[in-house]
């Protein structure tokens, strides 16, 4: 068994439950310290606000999946008394060799029970019986429902973006609210997206521009949505779409195991964290967590995304940024036009090695043309992301007349640009010699304004380092 702190780090609740499971290591709080003979179980006891201490322990029988258990009140999980056990054993103290507990063993053989049953069912799964005629009526609402958005839209067109004032928004926001009884959750996410334009402020001109452009774009999913149902509802089957995300925009919210039967799974995959953020969407009143992945196996550069809303976001746990390598026996890949969001439910971290970086620099894209060629074409997709990622190989990355620019090898480049203005200062920090010869890793921008095109740099990799601009 392999712990490190940064492994123990990246399973915590929350910063403070870091803290205070170093605390009880610091203040010698555990009273006893055990592994069992075969290294597979940590277990102790730690001393409490009460008379008894806490008995706590870490199952590695499963070492992708520990099990962590312990005898606190506390709802956070892991709690700080596991933690705390973990941090004693990387910390170098003495574990005294010790039988496995009865309660351990009985919990254990439950386990593999579950598990037992899962592997039979997975061999043979049982399909998920569709209540069709339920199926249908909802199908019938989404459609009535896109009815609803394209009145609002062609109300809009009409009247003029001059027109829109605050009894317009309350209108849209109205909407909004209405559309969500629809059972169009991305659309609903997406007017108030809408109405957010015109509180963030805008230049009148930048204002109506974007306003257009989501126009546009709330126009086709509705006229693509339309003709989506309609073909739905015509099949006995009522057989959902896995080539493009117009069933997400739709609202559909796809479970793992519906993407597994429909086959949409990777095995055996290894993947690197490139770049990690957390932010606020005030639109859809929630928390977004996303991690953006490149798969060592395909090269392709995959998200992850975690939605905590406003409301509960005391109760979910904040995703965490990694550097270590993730490999996973199953990687669940979402339907998408462009980079496609991905999620695993096992894993094991691996260390960045030597090797790792190399293969990192062999999966960049070594030419601006081709790299700017499958981004046009990612952006003529109305569904699509419009912000594509791309990795890619450069020569050199330099300033010429106060502009950031990226070099390839054949001479060819491509303008830096950040909109928010929080990653191109950082380009400034960096030693000189890891701007020759290394990868970036960027999301393309498109100014809708200009017409122009540009790419905000995220991550720098070396041949020995991740360097996130965050």
């Amino acid at each position: 068994m392999t712990l490190t702190e940064l492994y123990i780090d990246s399973i915590a609740p929350n910063a403070s439950a870091v803290k205070n499971g170093w605390g009880l290591v610091k203040k010698k709080k555990f009273e006893k310290l055990h592994q069992s003979n075969d290294q597979t179980l940590l277990f102790g006891e730690c001393a409490g606000s009460g008379k008894k201490p806490y008995v706590t322990s870490v199952d590695f029988i499963n070492p992708e999946q520990p099990t962590y258990r312990c005898t606190c009140p506390s709802r956070q999980f892991p709690c700080k008394h596991a933690l705390g056990l973990l941090y004693a054993y990387v910390d170098g103290q003495v574990f005294t060799e010790a039988p496995i507990p009865e309660d351990v063993i009985e919990k254990r053989e439950k386990i593999a029970k579950r598990v037992e049953k899962k592997q039979a069912e997975s061999v043979q799964p049982k399909k998920k019986k569709v209540n069709k005629s339920a199926l249908r009526k909802k199908l019938q609402a989404q459609l009535e429902g896109l009815v609803v958005v394209e009145t609002l839209l062609h109300n809009l067109v009409r009247g003029g973006l001059g027109s829109v004032d605050v009894k317009a928004l309350k209108q849209i926001e109205a909407t909004a609210k209405e559309v969500g009884n629809y059972y169009l959750k991305e659309l609903q996410h997406a007017l108030r997206e809408f109405v957010q334009l015109w509180k963030e402020k805008l230049p009148e001109e930048e204002l109506y521009v974007r306003a257009i452009h989501e126009i546009q774009r709330l126009s086709f999913i509705c006229k693509k949505g339309k003709s989506h149902l309609q073909t739905r509802l015509q099949d006995e089957e009522l057989a959902l779409d896995t080539t493009t995300s117009i069933e997400e925009w739709l609202g559909h919210t796809w479970q793992l195991a519906e993407l597994r039967e429909l086959g949409m799974v990777k095995r055996d995959e290894e993947l690197v964290q490139l770049f990690y953020t957390s932010y606020q969407n005030d639109a859809r009143k929630e928390y977004m967590d996303e991690g953006i992945w490149l798969s060592l196996q395909d090269h392709h550069l995959y998200y992850t995304k975690q939605y905590r809303p406003f409301r509960a976001a005391k109760q979910l746990k904040q995703e965490d940024s990694t550097f270590s390598v993730i490999h996973t026996d199953e990687l669940i890949v979402y339907p998408s036009e462009g980079n496609a969001r991905v999620r695993w439910e096992t894993s094991r971290f691996e260390e960045l090695l030597a090797e790792t970086f190399l293969r990192i620099h062999q999966a960049a894209q070594t030419t601006i043309l081709d790299v700017l060629k499958q981004v046009k074409n990612q952006l003529k997709q109305p569904l699509a992301d419009k912000q594509p990622l791309a990795l890619i190989a450069y020569d050199k990355i330099g300033k010429v007349n106060e502009k950031w620019l990226l070099q390839d090898k054949h001479g060819q480049r491509l303008t830096l640009v950040d909109a928010e203005g929080d990653t191109l200062p950082l380009l400034s920090l960096v030693r000189t010699d890891q701007l020759s010869n290394h990868v970036l890793l960027v999301k393309f921008q498109h100014n809708l304004q200009t017409g122009e095109l540009g790419a905000k740099p995220l991550s720098l990799i070396t041949h020995d380092q991740i360097i996130r601009f965050k």
